[in-house]
């Protein structure tokens, strides 16, 4: 499906217009060249949103109530996949489903490693990680030191009445009031 030329966003986009015409679409390329693409589209109403990112592949949502910040629901490392899923969705007129919320210890569980071999990641001894494990009330930059050493990214977001949803990116200033190093859970 990929021409030369071409990012996978832009041949994806292409496909989708080929195959539904009458679709509403929009593309939004990100401000740095590392960052995020957007596309989002309507097919009588039922709206996709998909997420392209050259490294991280293809992130698709589909939900009645609009969310922003939220990050994919689903993940499609290629092309040919993504635009398969999103023709279901778009033909059933059905939705995705965000993944349920896991424990760090799901986290670790499914990264396949072991408390041990965390640790020595994170140069820390085995027992540090079996107490992270268990506590409502962590660091930020552990819950970051953690989600790094399992190959992922740790992302906070805020979720207002209103429906808003907006992802929080905490600065290394120390003049703010809520710096890296605060304490998220119980307080």
């Amino acid at each position: 499906m990929t021409t030369k030329s071409m990012l996978p966003i832009e041949s994806l986009e292409r496909s989708l217009k080929e195959r539904f015409p009458n679709a509403i679409m929009s593309r939004d390329k990100p401000r740095k060249s590392s960052g995020a693409w957007y596309l989002e589209m309507a097919l009588d109403g039922h709206p996709v949103i998909v997420q392209w990112q050259e490294s991280k592949g293809f992130g698709i949502s589909s939900s009645p109530e609009p969310g922003y910040g939220e990050g994919a629901d689903e993940i499609y490392r290629d092309e040919e996949a993504a635009f398969g899923r999103i023709v279901s969705l778009l033909l059933s007129r059905t939705f995705t489903s965000p993944p349920p919320a896991v424990s760090l210890r799901e986290l670790r569980k499914e990264s396949r490693l072991s408390q041990a071999e965390l640790a020595e990641i994170l140069n820390k001894q085995q027992g540090e990680i079996s107490k992270i494990e268990r506590r409502r009330d962590v660091l930020v930059s552990t819950l970051s030191d953690y989600a790094r050493a399992v190959q992922g990214e740790l992302q906070i977001v805020v979720r207002f009445r209103d429906g808003r949803i907006r992802r929080v990116e905490l600065e290394a200033d120390d003049s703010l009031e809520v710096h890296p190093h605060s304490a998220v859970g119980n307080q």
